[in-house]
């Protein structure tokens, strides 16, 4: 906390992430964030939602080598499996890759 509200150093990137549902404001986290804002530090927020089925299935064939219109059957399933949660889809990819199944 004391790195990023240092105003002396201005040349000071500080990038982090964390899942909103899980950081209330009495959260050591929350607390931390707004102390910064308080500070009248500069917070950039960027918002990372799930990914959409044609985003998906975009993931699924880059990462398999495949065109989008074979890999579209594989990716709906990873995206009702994952509910588009591209970390979910990440490791959902993996566990077929690890099992032998792709």
């Amino acid at each position: 906390k004391s790195l990023v509200m240092d105003t002396e150093d201005s040349s000071f990137l500080f990038i982090g992430s964390y899942r909103e549902n899980e950081v209330s404001k009495t959260h050591l986290l929350g607390k931390a964030l707004i102390d910064i804002e308080k500070n009248k530090t500069v917070i950039t927020k960027i918002k990372v939602g799930d990914l959409k089925k044609e985003y998906t299935n975009s993931l699924v064939s880059e990462i398999l080598q495949m065109s989008p219109h074979s890999s579209q059957p594989l990716a709906e399933v990873i995206h009702r499996k994952t509910s588009g949660n591209v970390l979910f889809v990440l490791q959902f990819i993996r566990s077929l890759f690890d099992e032998g199944l792709l």
